[in-house]
Order: structure tokens, then C-alpha cells, then sequence
């Protein structure tokens, strides 16, 4: 140990020494001597009386932490001996000494990151064995109380659970009968389970125990058009009109006096078009034209309202069948006449209706792109006379000469697209023959025949020859009506299938007359034979086509012209089967370019071949000879 060290720790001493005499002796003050070997004080009071003097000799110093070593050479029974106080002083100051020079031991640290733990190693982590032990061993375990069945505690409990007498409930005092009564009750006769009906026939006993206006919705929405007269007579007696109004105005729109359900009603939001797939919206606006075309014309052609609705052809057909009948030479007639008793005697309804109509108008000639020229294009075409103001029979007689003959009219400035557009001039004119015969007064005879009705009261048509003759010389046959009613059907079933044999056309026409009220002119019954000169009066003709192995043949009927660019390609395609039974895609497209030299797209040629043909493998085949697989 170097002087500097020594030096340092005899002051440490001193200091020490320093503050053991002021701890023992309070009220004196030291003087302390130093020398090199010895160290003497003096204590005195605060008198300055001096004290005897201490005399303490350091001979050496301490091994451990370099202090001196006290000896002192006076001792008095009682005193507080320094030696006892130095020696825990020198024992705090060995350990205070030893922890501030000897350093520290070294110790290793070792640094543990978490790692990014997934959900799926957190998932298996909680589900296993030891995770689910550790917090079985984690939860608390709680003090539970158990008391045997028969003691004092349990038996009081017990007997909590039984009810006495004095708690009876009141409901329950029924005599045994009216108990039965009240479980079994009698049912009226009205209320026994009934049949279900078709989803066309509406009930109107059941329709009675509605509200009125989920009465006036659900006759709107099976009838889709509707007169106000017949509506009052489908409603319970003793219903005023106004309140009949105002439910029919929130349900349905006035169309030439008659009453039309909204399309809103018709097809929902959520709903879309069985045929295509078209959203409801589409078919909202496609109809809402329709009904807005009536409001101006009596008539529409198909052609017209396709080309500005752009809607698939069955959805076109389905909207116009809702609200309108076809005619031959005028396309599609409004379903009901005009109704004049109703427009005159509510004149505010329909003023209110025809300003609704305008503000419906102008948002349908935004969303479907219509020119401001065809507005009125339409209302000079053909406007809506009540009757009585429209000469309606003018026409016939002012179309004829002098001479009695009638003039021709030409094909020209009409659409050949639409069946509903084409003229039967030959037709029409046997028609009116007949009409000036029975206005010249001439009787026709009167010629009985057997009739066979049907449980439904309809004729089933046979293709027994006797019966056709028996048929044929009826005088239903013969009247216009009869005949129109008949081309109007075999129109409307070749211009939608273009392909037909007999079997299906007659099985159709069945279809039809069951569907037909009783007293129908049609319930008199029609031949095949009928049926057959019907189809070529609209334009049909009947095919000599060639027929697979084992198949039964029997007449086709085909359409061959729209009054299109495609009128060619169908002819060669029905040319084509005259030679064989069936037909490729690439055999029709070069048989078209050999036959009339058009080059037909991708998009023509699946449309004929769809059209008139029935896919079977890689071929075509014509529609009613494809064979049974």
C-alpha cells in the first residue's frame, strides 16, 4: 500500500473517530493531536473544563482495510468503552470498504425475443393437453359446502318445491266439458280445407276477407287490364267508388278509359324475365312504353317497339299479350275498347292520369335514347277516338269503285318483320265478299250438325275424314270470325316456332281450346285439314324433308320468309333437308354461299340454325324429327 492510500485511509479513521466521540460524549468538543505514531485528544465541556485525556496508541494497522488499531490505556467502571463501538465500526467499515474496491463478478446476460407467433400455432398451442392443464391448475379452486339428503338444510329446500292449496290458479276452473270444449273446438263448414287451386284462379270468397286495397291489387295483378265497371262488380256491394279510386290509382295507370296494373307491381326489384334473364328495371321501362304507345294509338306493331325497348322477342311478346289481342292487318290492338262512360264522367282522374303519363314519358325518352320526332311521330299516326267519333266502317265502302271491284293495295311503307304486319290480301278479301253478301240481305242456309262436347264443353279435333266433312259443312266454318280466330292462332304459333309438324300443332291447338272460355267460337271444333290451309294462308308451307331411321313421319310445316336480308339463307337451309336429315354448321354456311352467295356471320348462322333446328352432337337436325334417345 502506497503513502497516498495510507494517508487516505488514516483521515477515513480520523473522520470516523470523530463522529464516535460526538455520539458518546454529547456536549464536548475534541482536540485531536496528530502524530505519526500515536494519537491523543483532549475532551473538553462547553465550560472548556478539560477532562482527563484519552490517550489511544495506534501499533498497527489492520490487515483486512488499512485502519488503526485503538488501544486505550484508561478504564472506569461504567464507561463506554471506544473499543466495543470501533470494533462495529471497523466491522461496517471492512464490508463498506471490501463492496467499493473489490469489483464486481461478470455475468452473463442472455437476450430472449419473442417470435411472431401465427394464428394457426396460437390456435394449436391453447388446444393442446398442457396448455389446457396449466389452466386447470391456474383456476381457483372454491369452497364447496355439501349437505347430505336427509339433513335439516336439504329438507327445507325440499319442501319448497311442493305448491299448497291455497295456490290455485283460477284459469283451471273448468268444468270437464266446457275443458273439452276449449281443446276441441267446432269448426264451421267454411273453414274445412279446400283443394288447392290453380295458380291462375283467384277465389272470391277469399278475396273478400281482404282489405280493399289487397282486393283492388290482386284482381289488377290476374287481370292486368281492366274496366272500372267490371272492377265494382268483382267487389263486395256497398263499396263506395272514390274509395275504390283511390286504391286503384296507387296500383295501376289509366290506359283509353281502362284500367292497366303498374309494372312496378307486375315485376319487383329482386325479380328477373323467365325467358332471358333481363333485370326488373328493363322490363319496367319496356312496359311502361308499351302502355304509354297505347295511350296514343289503338295499334302497335312488335317491329316498333323492339326497335326502341331493345328487349329479347319473347319478353317484347309477353308484355304486348298482357294488354292487347293481334289483327290481322293492324298488328297488336288494345285489349279492351275505349271506355267512354268512365273518361266522362271522372274527368279529373283523367286529367291527373294524362299528366302523369307526360311526366312518365319524359323520363322514359331519357333512359331508352328516344328522338323528340317520335313523339309525335305516333300521336298523328293513329289517335285514340272514344266510339261513336271515329268513323270506323268508312273504309270498305270508300275503297271501292264504281264497278264494285276493290282496289289492290300495295306492300309498300309496311314491315315484313313482324307477322303481325304482313297483309293476307286474298284473306281479306273473301272476308269482305262474305260481309257484302250478308249486307245484301241474302239468308244463309241453315245447316245442322252433330256436336260432341267434351266434359269442358270443347270439341276435340280428329283426324277422322267423315267428321271433317261433317265439319266443314257447318256454318260456323264459314263465318269471319271463325276464320280469324283460326289464322290468328296458326299465325301466332309458326311465326314463334318457324318449325311445326301436325301432331304438335294440333296437340297446341288443343292446349288452346282448353284454355278458352265455354261458348268459345272455337269450342265447335276445327279439322286438321283446317289447320293445315290455314298454315299456308299465312305464309307457311309444307316441307318434303328427309326423316332419321326408325322414325315415324308425318306432314311439316315451316316458315321459309321473315321479309328480311335472311329470307335466302332459311330457303337453302330448308332446300337442305330435302336431301338429307341432318346438317353441320360449316355445311350450311357453304351451302348458302354456293346457293345465293351471301356470307353469313357467326351470329346469323346460329340464329337460323336455332331457329329452325335442334342441336344433336355436332349436327343439326329439323325441329320435330329428332328421335327419342
Amino acid at each position: 500500500m502506497n503513502e497516498k492510500e495510507k494517508s487516505r485511509k488514516k483521515k477515513k479513521a480520523q473522520a470516523h473517530f470523530y463522529g464516535w466521540i460526538s455520539k458518546y460524549f454529547l456536549g464536548f468538543s475534541v482536540y485531536v493531536s496528530n502524530t505519526t505514531d500515536r494519537l491523543q485528544g483532549t475532551l473538553c465541556n462547553k465550560d472548556d473544563t478539560f477532562t482527563p485525556r484519552i490517550h489511544a496508541v495506534f501499533t498497527t494497522i489492520c490487515p483486512v482495510h488499512g485502519q488503526y488499531v485503538i488501544y486505550y490505556n484508561e478504564r472506569r467502571p461504567g464507561d463506554i468503552y471506544p473499543r466495543d463501538v470501533m470494533s462495529d465500526l471497523c466491522e461496517v467499515e471492512v464490508y463498506g470498504e471490501s463492496s467499493q474496491d473489490e469489483e464486481e463478478e461478470v455475468k452473463p446476460v442472455t437476450v430472449k425475443f419473442a417470435h411472431q407467433e401465427s394464428e394457426e400455432a396460437k390456435a394449436r398451442r391453447m388446444a393442446s393437453f398442457d396448455y389446457l392443464q396449466k389452466k386447470q391448475q391456474e383456476e381457483t379452486w372454491q369452497q364447496l359446502e355439501y349437505n347430505n339428503i336427509n339433513s335439516g338444510r336439504a329438507e327445507s329446500r325440499r319442501l319448497q318445491l311442493y305448491a299448497g292449496k291455497a295456490d290455485e290458479l283460477s284459469e283451471f276452473q273448468l268444468q270437464p266439458g266446457e275443458y273439452l270444449q276449449a281443446l276441441m273446438p267446432e269448426t264451421d263448414a267454411e273453414q274445412e280445407e279446400k283443394p288447392a287451386m290453380p295458380s291462375n284462379v283467384l277465389s272470391l270468397i277469399q278475396l273478400r276477407t281482404m282489405p280493399l286495397h289487397d282486393q283492388v291489387k290482386t284482381l289488377l295483378t290476374n287481370a292486368k287490364v281492366i274496366r272500372f265497371s267490371q272492377l265494382l262488380a268483382l267487389l263486395p256491394q256497398g263499396i263506395e267508388a272514390t274509395a275504390v279510386l283511390r286504391s286503384l290509382q296507387q296500383v295501376a295507370v289509366l290506359v283509353q278509359g281502362c284500367w292497366v296494373v303498374k309494372s312496378e307491381i307486375l315485376y319487383p326489384k329482386e325479380a328477373t324475365s323467365p325467358h332471358s334473364g333481363v333485370s326488373a328495371d328493363h322490363l319496367c321501362r319496356g312496359r311502361d312504353y308499351v302502355m304509354w304507345r297505347f295511350t296514343q294509338s289503338r295499334h302497335v306493331t312488335r317491329k316498333d317497339i323492339a326497335s326502341i325497348v331493345k328487349l329479347p322477342a319473347e319478353d317484347v311478346k309477353e308484355i304486348l299479350e298482357q294488354i292487347s289481342r293481334i289483327r290481322v292487318n293492324c298488328g297488336w290492338e288494345f285489349l279492351f275498347a275505349y271506355d267512354s262512360e268512365f273518361t266522362s264522367r271522372y274527368g279529373d282522374i283523367v286529367q291527373r292520369q294524362k299528366m302523369l303519363w307526360d311526366a312518365k314519358y319524359q323520363g322514359l325518352a331519357k333512359q331508352l335514347k328516344i328522338p323528340k320526332e317520335h313523339e309525335k311521330k305516333f300521336k298523328d299516326k293513329d289517335p285514340v277516338f272514344p266510339p261513336g267519333e271515329k268513323p270506323m266502317r268508312r273504309r270498305r265502302n270508300s275503297s271501292r269503285s264504281s264497278t264494285g271491284t276493290r282496289r289492290k293495295r300495295t306492300l309498300s311503307g309496311r314491315s315484313l318483320s313482324d307477322y303481325s304486319d304482313q297483309e293476307m290480301d286474298a284473306i281479306k278479301q273473301d272476308l269482305e265478299n262474305h260481309d257484302d253478301i250478308l249486307s245484301r240481305g241474302e239468308e244463309p242456309m241453315e245447316v245442322s250438325s252433330t256436336k260432341l262436347p267434351n266434359s269442358n264443353g270443347t270439341m276435340e279435333v280428329t283426324p277422322n275424314s267423315d267428321c271433317d266433312k261433317t265439319m266443314e259443312e257447318n256454318s260456323n266454318l264459314n263465318s269471319a270470325d271463325f276464320k280469324l280466330e283460326v289464322l290468328n292462332f296458326v299465325r301466332e304459333k309458326l311465326y314463334t316456332r318457324f318449325v311445326v309438324s301436325a301432331s304438335e300443332l294440333r296437340r297446341l291447338f288443343q292446349m288452346h281450346l282448353a284454355q278458352c272460355p265455354p261458348g268459345h267460337i272455337l269450342s265447335s271444333g276445327v279439322s286438321d285439314k283446317i289447320l293445315e290451309e290455314s298454315i299456308l294462308n299465312v305464309g307457311g308451307v309444307q316441307l318434303e324433308n328427309q326423316w332419321p331411321p326408325n322414325t315415324q313421319q308425318e306432314p311439316m310445316f315451316a316458315l321459309p320468309k321473315m321479309g328480311d336480308s335472311l329470307d335466302p339463307a332459311r330457303t337453302v337451309l330448308l332446300n337442305y333437308f330435302t336431301s338429307s336429315h341432318k346438317i353441320s354448321r360449316k355445311q350450311f354456311v357453304k351451302a348458302v354461299e354456293d346457293g345465293c352467295g351471301m356470307t353469313l356471320s357467326e351470329q346469323d348462322t346460329k340464329l337460323l340454325l336455332k331457329d329452325y333446328c335442334a342441336q344433336k352432337g355436332n349436327s343439326w337436325m329439323l325441329k320435330g324429327t329428332v328421335p327419342a334417345s
